[in-house]
């Protein structure tokens, strides 16, 4: 047995425990795997919690990214015309052009469960922050966030999550990607002038289905309040590989919402978006139950085809009262 395997299994033995939070308020931990390339057997080991030192996670090495974190790459860089004659929304004398939302507001309206989550657990999401900011910095910013199943809590993490990431000042983006269940709009009560899933269909431009919140410094990528039909086309079309270019061009770092993993509705969006995306990295969303490590076994299997980093699962734990 190596040193790495002796030092996980010890660390999983003595697993720190989650505090409690008095009323049954969700808890962020986050877990990870372990050192080095996600080989069957190391995908198929106990996960450590982790509550104190997420910088500390070591995931198996990224991707290299052409003229990452010091320079921004043209628009067109981004895109390859893989169907001959398929137009694009974005206009060559736009892609130096600064990036301005369609719609601008004073606040959103944020849901009272994200409330509680970002008084009660600000550290713990300001770690995953600053390791979406060191990925960020590195020229990985388009990061997803995905529950393992429905209901586990992806749409509350993500919007929070975003919350965090732009309290440092910098463009940060929420984007709405769970075509099954839009939920974003609605929680944030942001109205745009149309839905992402009018984008994709070549109807509108990009910046119509942006929503800026001033005193938030925060956008939105916001899909309509009723869940698309058929996205999965739409997910694999040219306009959503050109979606993925503008917001790299024009944000430090992109979070999209992405649904439930283990769900046959959801799943093969998930993975159209992931791929024609080129998506960096992947975060997982967990609760109240942990993940089960042949769940994230199979998660990284399919996230490593597609070149997309897996940073981790975050537990979103609820205490019971009664316990």
């Amino acid at each position: 047995m190596s040193t790495t395997n002796r030092a996980f299994i010890r660390a999983y033995r003595h697993d720190t425990a989650q505090p409690e939070i008095a009323g049954g308020t969700p808890v962020i931990g986050v877990e990870r795997r372990p050192e080095g390339q996600a080989t069957a057997a190391q995908a198929a080991a106990p996960v450590v919690a982790v509550t104190a030192n997420i910088s500390g996670i070591v995931n198996r090495p990224k991707r290299s990214v052409p003229n990452a974190a010091t320079e921004k790459r043209p628009l067109s860089s981004y895109i390859q015309r893989t169907q001959p004659g398929e137009k694009l929304r974005v206009d060559e004398a736009e892609q130096n052009a600064e990036f301005r939302p369609g719609t601008t507001v004073a606040s959103f309206q944020w849901p009272a469960v994200c409330r509680a989550i970002l008084q009660k657990c600000g550290p713990q999401l300001d770690q995953v922050t600053r390791l979406l900011w060191a990925r960020a910095g590195a020229g990985n910013s388009l990061i997803g966030v995905f529950g393992l199943f429905c209901e586990s809590g992806a749409t509350t993490t993500t919007l929070c999550l975003a919350s965090r990431a732009a309290s440092r000042g910098r463009r940060v983006i929420l984007g709405d990607a769970n075509f099954r269940s839009p939920r974003v709009a609605a929680w944030l009560e942001a109205v745009p002038t149309v839905g992402w899933e009018d984008v994709l269909r070549h109807s509108a431009p990009l910046t119509d289905a942006v929503v800026h919140a001033t005193d938030d410094n925060l956008d939105v990528l916001a899909l309509g309040n009723q869940p698309a039909k058929n996205p999965q086309p739409l997910a694999g079309g040219l306009q959503a590989t050109a979606t993925a270019g503008i917001l790299r061009h024009a944000y430090d770092l992109a979070l999209l919402d992405l649904g439930p993993f283990f769900d046959p509705a959801s799943q093969p969006v998930l993975f159209e978006l992931v791929s024609n995306m080129g998506m960096d990295a992947a975060l997982a969303v967990a609760g109240p139950e942990p993940a089960d490590r042949r769940d994230l076994a199979t998660i990284i299997e399919r996230l490593d085809r597609s070149g997309c980093e897996f940073l981790g699962v975050i537990e979103n734990r609820v205490v019971n009262k009664a316990a």
